[in-house]
Formats: C-alpha cells, sequence, structure tokens
C-alpha cells in the first residue's frame, strides 16, 4: 500500500527527494502532452501515408480520448493499493510502448493499437503522478500541482512545433522519437530516485463506494458537478479554438496559430502562480477566482472582432482555464480519504473526462446550425454555473 515517502517539512519543489520527485513527474507530463498533443496536426499526413479516411482517424482519436478517460480510475486505486512507483512505471512501459509503435506503425489496426497505449498509459500516469505529489507534499500541495499543470501545458503548446519540424526534416513518425527516448530515461530515473518498494497484489477497486462519495456526499457532488461544468468549457473551447478564431473573427490560420499557442504559454505561467496563491491564502476562493478570469477572457473573445483585444481575452482565458486545476484538484486530495486518494481522483477525472468529451460533438452541431460564437458563448454560461457550484461548495461543510 502508497504511504508517505518524504520526511516532514521537507516540501521543496526542485530540491531535496520530494523536489526531484516532483520535477521528474513534471517532465514526464511535458513529454506525454509533448507526444499526445502531436497526433492531430499529424492528422493528414496520418491518413494519406496510412490510406485512411478522415472518419477512420477521427475514430482513431476517440479511442485514444476513451482508453484516456477509462484508465484514470484503475490508475488512481491501484496506485493507492499497491504503490505510486509500481503504477507510474506501468504506466511510463505503456507510453513508451505506445509513441515507439507510433513511430513505426505500418498499417491503420497498429495505430489504433498504438494509440489504445498511449491514452491508457497516460490514463494510468495522471492520477498515480498527483497522488505522488499529494503524498510529497501539504503545505505546498497546491504550487507542486501548479507545476505538473504548467509543464503539462508547455508540452502541449510545443507540440505542433514538434509535428511541424518531424514534417518538414523526416517523416511524420518522426514526431514521436523524442518522447519516446525522454520517457525511457525519466522512468529510468524513477525506478533509481523512488524509495518506494515495487509492489503486485489483487487489489478491490471499490468503484461503487468511490461513485457513493462523489456523487452522494453534498460537497463532494457539487465539486464533481462544478468539475463537469468546467470541462465542457476547456475540451470545447481547445477543441475548436483555432477554427473559431479563423472563421467566426476572421484572422489568417498563421494567426489563430499563433494564439492558440498563447494561450498554452499564458496557461503554462498561470498554473503554478495560482497553485501558490491557493496555499498562501485560501483555495475555495481561489478556485473560484480562476472560473472567474476565464468566463472573462472567454467573454472577451466572443464579444469583440479587434485582434489586439481577441489576443488579451485568449490569454486571459488561458490564465484561468489553467489555474483551475492545481486549486481544484488540491480541494479534492483535502475532502478525499487516505486510503483512497488517488482513486477518488482517478474516479472523479474519469467522470468530468467523460463529460467533456461530449463538447466537442456540441460545439460542431451548433456551429454548423448556427455558428461558432453561439457555441462558445454557451461556455461562458457553463464557467459561471462553475463557479456558482464552487461558491455552494465552500458554503457546505465537509
Amino acid at each position: 500500500m502508497t504511504q508517505q515517502t518524504t520526511e516532514p517539512g521537507a516540501e521543496r519543489l526542485l530540491t531535496a527527494y520530494s523536489g526531484r520527485l516532483s520535477t521528474l513527474l513534471a517532465v514526464g507530463g511535458f513529454l506525454a502532452f509533448l507526444g499526445r498533443g502531436a497526433i492531430p496536426p499529424l492528422v493528414p499526413a496520418i491518413v494519406a501515408d496510412l490510406s485512411i479516411t478522415i472518419p477512420e482517424a477521427g475514430v482513431g482519436l476517440s479511442v485514444l480520448w476513451v482508453a484516456y478517460a477509462a484508465a484514470h480510475y484503475p490508475g488512481g486505486r491501484l496506485s493507492d493499493g499497491l504503490t505510486r512507483k509500481t503504477l507510474l512505471l506501468a504506466s511510463f512501459g505503456l507510453m513508451i510502448g505506445g509513441f515507439a509503435l507510433l513511430s513505426a506503425v505500418p498499417t491503420y489496426l497498429s495505430f489504433l493499437v498504438a494509440v489504445a497505449l498511449v491514452g491508457v498509459g497516460q490514463g494510468l500516469f495522471m492520477p498515480a503522478s498527483r497522488g505522488l505529489v499529494a503524498d510529497l507534499f501539504v503545505r505546498r500541495r497546491g504550487q507542486a500541482l501548479g507545476l505538473q499543470v504548467g509543464a503539462s501545458s508547455a508540452g502541449s503548446a510545443l507540440s505542433a512545433g514538434v509535428a511541424v519540424a518531424a514534417l518538414s526534416v523526416v517523416t511524420w513518425q518522426g514526431a514521436f522519437l523524442p518522447t519516446v527516448v525522454g520517457l525511457s530515461a525519466v522512468a529510468a530515473l524513477m525506478h533509481r530516485w523512488n524509495r518506494e518498494p515495487y509492489a503486485l497484489a489483487r487489489v478491490d477497486l471499490e468503484l461503487s463506494a468511490t461513485l457513493a462519495r462523489l456523487f452522494t456526499a453534498r460537497r463532494m457532488r457539487l465539486i464533481t458537478g462544478s468539475y463537469c461544468l468546467f470541462a465542457l468549457a476547456w475540451m470545447g473551447v481547445i477543441s475548436f479554438l483555432p477554427t473559431f478564431l479563423h472563421a467566426a473573427k476572421g484572422f489568417s490560420i498563421a494567426t489563430s496559430s499563433a494564439a492558440y499557442a498563447l494561450f498554452y504559454v499564458a496557461g503554462t505561467v498561470a498554473s503554478p502562480l495560482a497553485g501558490r496563491v491557493a496555499d498562501r491564502f485560501s483555495r475555495m476562493p481561489a478556485a473560484l477566482g480562476t472560473v472567474l478570469v476565464a468566463a472573462a477572457g472567454l467573454t472577451v473573445c466572443v464579444a469583440t472582432q479587434r485582434l489586439p483585444v481577441v489576443a488579451a481575452g485568449v490569454a486571459l482565458f488561458g490564465v484561468g482555464l489553467f489555474g483551475f486545476p492545481p486549486v481544484m484538484q488540491s480541494v479534492v486530495f483535502e475532502v478525499a480519504p487516505d486510503d483512497n486518494l488517488a482513486g477518488d481522483f482517478g474516479a472523479l477525472k474519469s467522470v468530468y473526462t467523460g463529460v467533456g468529451a461530449l463538447a466537442p460533438v456540441y460545439v460542431g452541431f451548433v456551429a454548423e446550425r448556427a455558428g461558432y460564437t453561439p457555441a462558445f458563448g454557451t461556455f461562458v454560461l457553463c464557467l459561471l454555473a462553475c463557479a456558482v457550484g464552487i461558491v455552494a461548495a465552500a458554503r457546505t461543510p465537509e
């Protein structure tokens, strides 16, 4: 069973035992999102090389998302029942295998297998890594989680550039080689530095008890509902933000892509800062603040046409959107039971990722009939409803 793995009071973000492991997890998250984020920009090249259709490529992306969402709860629960180290090394192995297969896929079937491995591996990594951060940090937990979210968003920000570079220098498969090499090094260092033992045993997933906590306890139910509303806005907007800026605002594809990169850059900076504010003051008000900032930024994007103002709105939206997860995840770890810390987080992430996955379908449906502006305007309402849920949760006794 997993245990506290650092000395009391030694909560250092970048040095000592806790800092080494948190930095290693951040690098692992950066590489995982760098590799996964490179897949969508490479879809045209993948379609041409494998002689498949766009719908078949879409099936592959759906397989990736479904595998990713489904693996979160087992990953969290198993890392609670065994050790974080055991699940982290398993997740690295699956991701390395998936990205290595992507770097040499000869057929469509092997492509589906590869993205499934990547999805499961990353789905296991998320709750196990967040659980280890929660083990290592209490007083500075928000900052440590912010470092993880910021590193992942940095990987996403650079993924399109990696994809373009690979296509111009080698082939689309070459985009995944840096991730394979990097994750292999991270896995080796995690094996060497993490003091936990490996463990293999039968673990009761206790799914019904975990879901009961998410949906029956009033405070946790409000947190779950708020996170689902946030996820709808998150996944709906980021899936179509460049298209929205090009189609609804009339910006060039290059300008729209630059604004999309600005969104991730702003988020990379905001995540650790939001976590630090939450640690220093209070987490629920900090979570509320990030949601309101995101709503304000998205409102600016929807309501104006001028490029400088829209760019400022995109940056503001990125600050709020990426500031929310480290703060709210700290809240979740506060209310979850110690013996199912990562399990509750994994279950929550499976739920809100599954709900959020509906948002791109909604955007496509509304955009085809009424345009992108009404679709994005709906997500402003989602964020405001999320803010109401956070206020209600803050006023509800634990």
